[in-house]
C-alpha cells in the first residue's frame, strides 16, 4: 500500500508543470569532497544552514525529523538514542553502529564510543548537516555500520558575519549565541559560542552546556588550510525513568524524577587541521592531522545500584587522501587512516543496595566492577575509483581494509569478586573482569555503486556495500559472571539499496528502497555473557518530497516505512527470548513528518510541522508494545529593521502526553516522558 502511493505520488510528480525544483545541492561526506548530489550513487540527506536556524534546535533530535529513515529520542537533558536504518539501539551492541563527524573527521575513537555523542558537537551553530543512510564510503571506516552524521561548521566567510541572540524559553530555558567572523578573500577566521540553560520539566531535572568552535581559513588557490579547534562541557542533573504502564500520561508521575541525585558531566576538545595542496594535472593532496579529549562521567540510573561510569580517552590521528585522474573520465582517490587512543574507564557503586533480593543485591556489591585501561590502534588504506560511461553513467567502487588492535591492561583483581580480592555470595558477583590481554581486528569494506542519468532532472542509482566495526572495549573487557573471555567477531552489515531522485514541475523527490543483512550482531545471551552470533535482516522504504504550491508555499514530506527482525533465536533469560522472525525491539515500522512553509515576503517564514513516530514492541519476545505519537510543532521567524530579527517556536503545540522512549525492562514498563507544549522566543542581531 505504501509503496502504491509512492508511485502514485510520483507519477503525479512526472506529470506535473510549473517551475522546476533544482537538484543542484553540493554535499561532501560521501566523496569527502563538493559533490552534486543528482549524480551520487548513493544517499545523503543535507540540513541546510536556513533550516537549521528554522528550527532552532534545543535538542539534536528536532534535526532528524527531516531525515528520512533517521529517528533520535531525547533522554534526559541532552541525553540521546540514535537510530538510522535501525531500531533505537541500547545496551550491549548498540555502541558504534553510526558513525559521527565533524567536517569529515570522526569525534571520538574507534572502541570508546558513547551513544549520546551528539551533544559533544556544537550542532546548535553549524553551517549544515549531512547524514547518511546505511554503510557509508570507504572513506570512513570504523562505525560507519547504519548510518554517517557529518556536522559541518560555519567557514570564515559566513553571512551574516557577526551577530549575537538571546532566547528565553519554557522550563527556566535561556541560551545567548555569539558568532563573528572575517574574511578578505585569502585568510579569515570564525568564531562561535553558546552558552544554555534549562531547568528541566521533571524535578531535580536540568543542565547547563557551553560549547565554543574557532575556525581559522586560508586559501591561495593553491594551497587551503582549514584549522579547527572545537570546546564542550555539559553539567547535567538527569532524570531517570517512570515506572508503570502508560505512566507518561499521569501527571504525578510525568513530572517526577525517581533518581535525584543522578548526573551527566562532559568535557571534550578537539582540534584538527585539514590541509589541501593542488597540483597540476588535477591531482590534490589533503591531509589532517587532529587530536582530542573526551571525559565523560555519569550515574548509569537505569541499573541498580545507580553506578557511576567514567570514560576517559585521549586520542590523535591522521587522515591522508591523494586525489588523482587516470583519465578525463575517470578519478581515483588513494587514502590512508591512522590514529591511536588511550582510555581510562571505571564503573563504581557508591552505596550498597538495599532495596532488592539478597540474591540480585549482594551480587552487585558496593565499589569499584570495573577499572582498567585500553589502548586501540587502528589503521587503514583504501582506493576509491569513479568512472564516466559517456554523459549519463557513472561507475563508483572501492574498497577498504581496516585494522584494529586493542591492548587492555586491568587494575583490579582478575574474576568476580569484588574490588578487594572477596568473592559475592550466590556464586560469586556479578561482574567479571578478564586478565590482561590484547585483540585484533581485521575487516575488508567493498564498495559498488551506478547512478544514471535518466534525464538532465531524474538519476537512478543502485548501491551495494558492507560496513563493519569491531567490538567495542565496554564489550569485550565488562564482563559478567563466570565469562573469563568475550571471544567476539566484528559486527558487519551487507547493504543494497535503489533509488531513484528527481524533479519534474513543482514537485522534487528522492527515494529508495533496501535491503540490509547484520552479521555477528552482539548481544547479552542468558549466561550474562557478551556474544556475537546475532542476525539481523532490515528492509524498507524512505523518501523526501517537496511540492512548491505556489511562490509562498511549500509542502515538505520526509518518511519511512521499514521492518527489522531477528534473523536467529536465543534464549535471553528472565522470560525473555528471541524467536526468529520478530520485530527487533523500538523498531517503529513507519517514521517521518510532514511541514507546511509560508514565506508570505522577504524576511518572514513560518512553518507548521507533523512528526509521526509509529507504534513499537519494547522487549525481543514481542509481548510488550508502544503505541507511537503524532506531535506538531510551529516555528515563526521575521527579520526587522536595522539587522534585527525575531523567531518564536513553539514545540508539541497540542500539550500531548507522550514517551520519548518506552522500555519493558526488569519486569516493568518504563519511560522517559516527553515534555508537554514548550515555547522559545529568540532576539537576535546581526552586525
Amino acid at each position: 500500500m505504501v509503496i502504491g502511493l509512492l508511485l502514485l505520488l510520483f507519477t503525479a510528480a512526472a506529470l506535473a508543470d510549473g517551475n522546476s525544483v533544482q537538484l543542484g545541492q553540493i554535499v561532501v561526506t560521501d566523496s569527502g569532497a563538493p559533490t552534486s548530489l543528482q549524480i551520487l550513487p548513493g544517499n545523503t540527506a543535507l540540513v541546510n544552514g536556513q533550516t537549521l536556524a528554522l528550527i532552532g534546535e534545543t535538542h539534536p533530535a528536532q534535526i532528524f525529523y527531516t531525515v528520512p529513515g533517521a529517528w533520535v529520542t531525547e533522554g534526559s537533558g541532552q541525553e540521546s538514542l540514535v537510530a538510522i536504518r535501525s531500531p533505537l539501539l541500547t545496551g550491549t551492541g548498540a555502541c558504534g553502529a553510526f558513525l559521527f563527524l565533524e567536517d569529515s573527521v570522526p569525534i571520538q575513537p574507534a572502541g570508546f564510543c558513547d551513544i549520546n555523542a551528539l551533544f559533544e558537537i556544537n550542532i546548535e551553530q553549524a553551517q549544515a548537516v549531512e547524514a547518511v543512510r546505511g554503510p557509508g564510503s570507504v572513506l570512513y571506516g570504523s562505525n560507519a555500520v547504519n548510518g554517517i552524521v557529518n556536522v559541518l561548521t560555519r567557514a570564515s566567510d559566513y553571512q551574516p558575519a557577526n551577530s549575537a541572540s538571546v532566547e528565553l524559553g519554557s522550563n527556566d530555558y535561556t541560551r545567548t549565541q555569539v558568532n563573528t567572523g572575517h574574511w578578505n578573500g585569502t585568510d579569515g577566521f570564525r568564531v562561535s559560542a553558546n552558552a544554555s540553560h534549562d531547568g528541566g520539566f521533571r524535578t531535580y531535572s536540568g543542565y547547563d552546556q557551553q560549547k565554543l568552535t574557532l575556525r581559522l581559513d586560508h586559501d591561495t588557490g593553491v594551497l587551503s588550510r582549514e584549522t579547527l579547534f572545537e570546546a564542550t562541557n555539559l553539567n547535567q542533573k538527569t532524570a531517570g525513568y517512570i515506572y508503570g504502564l502508560d505512566a507518561y500520561e499521569n501527571p504525578a508521575l510525568r513530572f517526577s524524577n525517581p533518581t535525584p541525585g543522578a548526573f551527566r558531566n562532559s568535557q571534550n576538545l578537539r582540534l584538527l587541521q585539514n590541509w589541501q595542496v593542488h597540483f597540476s594535472g588535477g591531482r590534490e593532496l589533503d591531509v589532517t592531522p587532529y587530536v582530542r579529549h573526551n571525559w565523560t562521567s555519569f550515574t548509569a540510573h537505569y541499573l541498580p545500584g545507580e553506578p557511576i561510569e567514567t570514560v576517559a580517552a585521549n586520542s590523535g590521528g591522521m587522515l591522508v587522501k591523494l586525489r588523482d585522474s587516470w583519465s578525463p573520465d575517470t578519478a581515483v582517490i588513494y587514502g590512508t587512516d591512522a590514529e591511536y587512543a588511550h582510555g581510562d574507564v571505571s564503573e563504581f557503586q557508591p552505596a550498597a543496595i538495599t532495596n532488592l533480593p539478597p540474591a540480585q543485591a549482594d551480587v552487585r556489591p558496593q565499589g569499584f566492577h570495573y577499572d582498567y585501561a585500553a589502548d586501540s590502534r587502528t589503521l587503514a588504506v583504501y582506493l576509491d575509483l569513479n568512472h564516466y560511461w559517456g554523459p549519463q553513467w557513472l561507475f563508483s567502487g572501492g574498497v577498504r581494509v581496516e585494522g584494529v588492535r586493542y591492548t587492555y591492561v586491568n587494575f583490579l583483581p582478575v574474576g568476580n569478586t569484588q574490588a578487594n580480592g572477596t568473592p559475592c555470595a550466590f556464586g560469586g558477583c556479578l561482574f567479571n573482569r578478564p586478565a590482561d590481554r590484547a585483540d585484533q581486528f581485521v575487516n575488508v569494506l567493498p564498495k559498488l555503486g551506478v547512478s544514471y542519468l535518466v534525464t538532465s532532472l531524474q538519476t537512478l542509482y543502485l548501491n551495494l556495500g558492507r560496513g563493519a566495526r569491531a567490538p567495542q572495549t565496554t564489550e569485550l573487557y565488562e564482563l559478567q559472571r563466570s565469562q573469563n573471555v568475550a571471544d567476539l567477531n566484528s559486527v558487519t552489515l551487507n547493504s543494497f539499496e535503489f533509488g531513484w531522485r528527481g524533479a519534474s514541475g513543482r514537485w522534487s523527490w528522492d527515494s529508495d528502497v533496501y535491503y540490509m543483512l547484520k552479521n555477528h550482531f552482539i548481544f547479552r545471551d542468558s549466561n550474562g555473557f557478551n556474544v556475537s552470533n546475532g542476525r539481523i535482516r532490515s528492509q524498507g522504504l524512505e523518501f523526501s518530497l517537496d511540492y512548491r504550491l505556489s511562490s509562498h508555499w511549500e509542502m515538505l514530506a520526509d518518511g519511512s516505512y521499514a521492518i527489522h527482525r531477528y534473523a536467529y533465536s536465543a534464549n535471553l533469560g528472565q522470560g525473555n527470548s528471541i524467536t526468529y522472525g520478530n520485530d527487533m525491539k523500538y523498531a517503529p515500522r513507519s517514521l517521518g513528518g510532514l511541514r507546511l512553509r509560508w514565506t508570505p515576503l522577504d524576511g518572514t517564514r513560518a512553518e507548521l510541522q507533523w512528526t509521526h513516530v509509529g507504534g513499537y514492541f519494547l522487549d525481543e519476545s514481542n509481548q510488550h508494545r508502544y503505541g507511537g505519537q503524532d506531535l506538531w510543532n510551529l516555528r515563526v521567524q521575521q527579520q526587522l529593521p536595522r539587522g534585527w530579527s525575531l523567531a518564536l517556536r513553539v514545540t508539541n503545540l497540542a500539550n500531548q502526553a507522550y514517551a520519548e522512549r518506552a522500555d519493558y525492562s526488569f519486569g516493568n514498563y518504563r519511560y522517559f516522558p516527553g515534555d508537554g507544549r514548550e515555547m522559545f522566543i529568540e532576539v537576535q542581531k546581526a552586525f
